[in-house]
């Protein structure tokens, strides 16, 4: 009988998903029994070796530790494409720790500034076409904020797009609170925030509607892009910076901070007084 056809690994979470295999194959080991070595059911392990999921930070370190991977997997864990309600909590605690500059552009109120019915409103719109409980994200979404109350209280500062402060993700009221909720972050002395008018809205922002740059305390700079229910790291440094190129030419062509919150308030004004 001939051996079964080898497939190789298409992307970076199919290569984890194989190194674990191979690593627990050359040991000799059952799906089960290496589950027994870090706490979790041989189903889970099978979950991790089909790609299907990726391990949280501590159970990789665990299963480096028990695979005698010598730090391998817990060095690629960063880079792997997971949940980003999953990614948040979990594998981006230590970058946070780090951050001494994060920057953004949304065309939505960013989530660092988001009350939580707004988040609400954004994240049940998906629902019905994504996989995930709706209130784990939302406690996610939420959680994010904590960064800027981290030892490093790291400058904010978010670029979004005009329609953000006339898209209606929620009922009028919550507009209403949330547009307050931002005037009274922006009074923060390290949020900086910025309206990019419609006039300005060039094409290439697109590809950056949902990249957050997160500046280090050692000076370097990590992208991390989110798409509808995933998000990944940015390894490629080309196009970390082009993406810094972009975000800076963004922010000449935005409404200076105190403009921006002029408009805000006046959005607030005609729409929601």
């Amino acid at each position: 009988m001939p051996a079964p056809k080898r497939i190789e690994p298409t992307n970076l979470n199919e290569w984890f998903a194989r190194k674990i295999r191979d690593l627990r194959i050359a040991r000799g080991w059952t799906q089960a029994r290496l589950g027994e070595e870090v706490n979790l059911s041989g189903s889970r392990i099978a979950q991790f070796e089909r790609a299907e999921d990726v391990p949280p930070r501590d159970i990789t370190e665990l299963l480096d530790k028990a695979l005698g991977a010598g730090g391998l997997l817990v060095e690629m864990h960063p880079f792997l494409k997971r949940p980003w309600h999953q990614k948040w909590p979990e594998d981006l605690a230590d970058i946070e720790s780090r951050a001494k500059k994060i920057q953004t552009y949304t065309f939505v109120i960013p989530g660092f500034l988001q009350t939580r019915e707004y988040a609400a409103g954004i994240l049940s719109s998906g629902t019905p076409f994504f996989s995930g409980d709706l209130n784990e994200k939302i406690e996610a979404r939420m959680t994010i904020q904590d960064v800027l109350e981290g030892p490093n209280h790291p400058w904010l500062r978010c670029i979004v797009d005009e329609s953000a402060l006339y898209r209606a993700v929620c009922p009028p009221d919550a507009m209403r609170d949330q547009l307050l909720h931002l005037l009274k972050a922006c009074e923060r002395p390290r949020i900086t925030f910025q309206v990019l008018p419609f006039k300005e809205n060039r094409l290439f922002v697109l590809d950056t509607s949902m990249v957050i740059l997160w500046t280090l305390t050692d000076g370097s700079i990590l992208a991390h892009e989110q798409d509808t229910d995933n998000g990944h790291f940015i390894t490629d440094p080309k196009k970390v910076e082009l993406l810094v190129s972009l975000y800076d030419q963004l922010h000449v062509d935005a409404l200076s901070a105190d403009a921006s919150l002029s408009f805000v308030q006046r959005v607030l004004e005609d729409r929601y007084s």
